[in-house]
Formats: C-alpha cells, sequence, structure tokens
C-alpha cells in the first residue's frame, strides 16, 4: 500500500481517521484470534475443571451418600469384581463412587430435595385427630 499524499490539514485528519480504524479492526481480529485459541484449549481447562468437581463432589445430602455407597459395593464389589483380585476391589469401587455421587448429586441432588420439602409440607397440612383422655377409669377418648 503507498503512502497517500497530504497536503491540507484535512487529509491529515481523515487519514488519521483510517488510521484509527485500521488499528481497532485489528485489535479486534487480535482479540477473535485469542478468543479462538482459548476455544481450542478449553477441553483441557473443562477436563481438569470436571475432574476436580468429581473428587470434590457434593455428598451432603445423606440419602445420595448412602444410596451411592451401597450400590456401588453392592454392584461392583460383590458382583462385577467378586473374583477380581484385592488391589482391583479396593480401587474401583472408590472411582465409581466418586463419578456416581458427583453425577447423581449434580443431576438429582435438587429434585430428592424439592420431592423432601413437598412431602413435609403435605404432612404438616394434615392435622391429625388430636384425642384428649379424660382421666379416670377406661381412659375413653373424649372428642
Amino acid at each position: 500500500m503507498t503512502k497517500p499524499l497530504i497536503t491540507t490539514r484535512e487529509e491529515l485528519m481523515q487519514e488519521k481517521a483510517r488510521l484509527k480504524a485500521r488499528l481497532r479492526q485489528r485489535k479486534t481480529a487480535m482479540r477473535q484470534s485469542i478468543n479462538e485459541i482459548k476455544q481450542e484449549l478449553n477441553p483441557i481447562g473443562q477436563i481438569a475443571k470436571t475432574t476436580k468437581d468429581i473428587w470434590n463432589a457434593d455428598a451432603s445430602n445423606p440419602l445420595i451418600a448412602m444410596g451411592v455407597t451401597k450400590l456401588t459395593d453392592l454392584v461392583i464389589r460383590k458382583g462385577i469384581l467378586r473374583k477380581a483380585g484385592w488391589l482391583s476391589r479396593l480401587i474401583a469401587p472408590v472411582l465409581v463412587q466418586k463419578v456416581a455421587t458427583y453425577l447423581i448429586s449434580e443431576k438429582a441432588g435438587d429434585q430428592i430435595a424439592r420431592l423432601l420439602h413437598r412431602t413435609a409440607f403435605k404432612l404438616r397440612e394434615e392435622k391429625p385427630q388430636q384425642v384428649n383422655f379424660k382421666g379416670g377409669k377406661g381412659m375413653k377418648p373424649v372428642s
């Protein structure tokens, strides 16, 4: 590209505006290139994040924790790996339990909590009939 011949102040200002626009365009292109590189590296970061989440799975719901532990013990240790060596019987259930706890707590944790809250609310709405007993022989209920 050849340099334009600038003779007036107006031409200088136009050239300055053109160069600033070109600079903005190049900066935008650079940002897009950096974002594309980040997108390409994203699977590695996603794998690292998922691995961290699996090992730190939230098993605060005792129903989920107990259910996953018992089911993993039954299916993996006593079922699939019953004739395997001691090392695989020790490691495999722990790995399966961590992954299962992560998957279930992510998906079903809120649903189980909602179900328990809904059940408790329905139980509170149904007031049991109170029975008053009169003192004395026979203790017959009085309504």
